[in-house]
């Protein structure tokens, strides 16, 4: 039996088109400004501050949940998946109740799994199997507790952490190249 956990937040949910738009109405960055989540969190640390990207952050997986989209190949992945008798998927994520500074008080978890539904997801993933853990601690011993055989996430310092199981466990860049990992070995 495969038990195959998957991250959520930049895993199987883009946000970067968000957070760039974001970015943009707030002024933070040039509207001409193109690149990754990732270069943008650096460029917004660098001329503003980290409080500044946790705001953002906050709003974008709350109030702007729904503008993100899905990463290109995942619902092939989870249709494969949902083909072979012996493999239960799980989502385990490390996730905060509330944004920092969201002056709303959105769910992120909530908005996580309306998300969720909204793109037709729980078709394959049951809504028991998912899980958002308050600390990256919690999400590692979640992950023993499920007894994982497989995990998936785009933060190598999660997989390599000192606590983590030893585990087949797969760096996300594109999911083609994690369904063909998994399904050719």
């Amino acid at each position: 039996m495969m038990r195959i956990g998957i991250d959520f937040d930049n895993t199987i949910i883009c946000y970067d088109d968000v957070f760039c738009h974001l970015a943009k109405s707030w002024d933070l960055i040039s509207p001409d400004f193109k690149g990754t989540k990732q270069q943008l969190r650096d460029e917004i640390r660098a001329t503003h501050d980290d409080v500044t990207w946790q705001r953002l952050q906050g709003k974008a997986y709350g109030e702007f949940i729904g503008h993100a989209r899905l990463f290109d190949g995942f619902k092939e992945f989870l249709a494969k998946c949902h083909s072979q008798p012996n493999i239960e998927l799980f989502i385990v994520s490390h996730k905060t109740e509330h944004g920092h500074f969201d002056e709303k008080r959105i769910s992120l978890r909530d908005a996580a799994r309306q998300w969720l539904h909204q793109q037709q997801l729980l078709d394959y993933i049951k809504k028991e199997n998912i899980y958002f853990e308050t600390t990256r601690e919690e999400k590692i011993e979640r992950i023993k507790a499920l007894q994982c055989t497989h995990f998936i996430d785009d933060l190598p310092e999660v997989l390599e952490a000192p606590t983590f199981p030893a585990i087949n466990k797969y760096l996300f860049q594109h999911w083609p190249e994690i369904t063909h990992a998994i399904f050719t070995n």
